[in-house]
């Protein structure tokens, strides 16, 4: 896990010096196993975000998300995380007032690492899985949607759809859904997102 993080963060870091246009998203999640028991006294909080770099060839570049919990009231889960990895045939713009626009088509690969309570063992268990990841997405400076399709544990289709709306400047509120979680103790997933995003031209 460590060194998926590491490496990622290489990439980043490697690319950013030679890469632009970039988009960055960070902020704090609050997610439910299930959408009926979503609040803030049992939910799991997560550090979120998403890394884009453009052009690293004529069409093509690379980009990274994470979802990575920090803090869980959950009795029945410790963690949700999932790392993404991939690459991206995104467009970007931005005016001279400051709005943008970045929408295009992503495929990758998932790492999804849950610990959740299972019936068959006296305490939890820790699952991991890699899946592929296909993707599209369009963001704005006022609104945005992502949908993205990976599988579960089980092999089961897996879309992740999440809308933000920007508050003021470029902070943002995003919602995500998924009726298939990555494993099957976890009915669906819901998820409530504060952040920035950034976007460089």
């Amino acid at each position: 896990m460590k060194k998926i993080l590491i490496l990622c963060l290489i990439l980043s870091l490697g690319y950013t010096l030679i890469a632009e246009p970039y988009r960055c998203k960070i902020g704090i999640s609050d997610y439910s196993p299930r959408l009926k028991d979503f609040s803030t006294k049992h939910g799991i909080y997560r550090f979120t975000g998403r890394f884009d770099l453009f052009k690293l060839s004529s069409r093509l570049g690379l980009g990274t998300a994470m979802n990575i919990s920090f803090k869980s009231d959950n009795h029945d889960v410790d963690f949700v995380n999932n790392y993404d990895l991939y690459a991206h045939n995104l467009f970007g713009n931005e005016s001279h007032e400051g709005n943008y626009i970045v929408y295009g088509i992503l495929m990758g690969m998932r790492l999804n690492k849950v610990k959740v309570q299972n019936e068959y063992y006296l305490g939890k268990v820790t699952y991991t899985n890699w899946s592929f990841l296909i993707g599209a997405l369009i963001s704005r400076n006022d609104w945005g949607t992502e949908i993205m399709l990976s599988q579960s544990q089980d092999e089961h289709w897996k879309f992740d759809f999440t809308t933000k709306y920007q508050l003021s400047s470029r902070y943002y509120i995003e919602m995500g859904y998924c009726g298939v979680a990555p494993v099957n103790e976890i009915e669906e997933e819901f998820s409530l997102t504060v952040g920035r995003e950034f976007f460089s031209n």
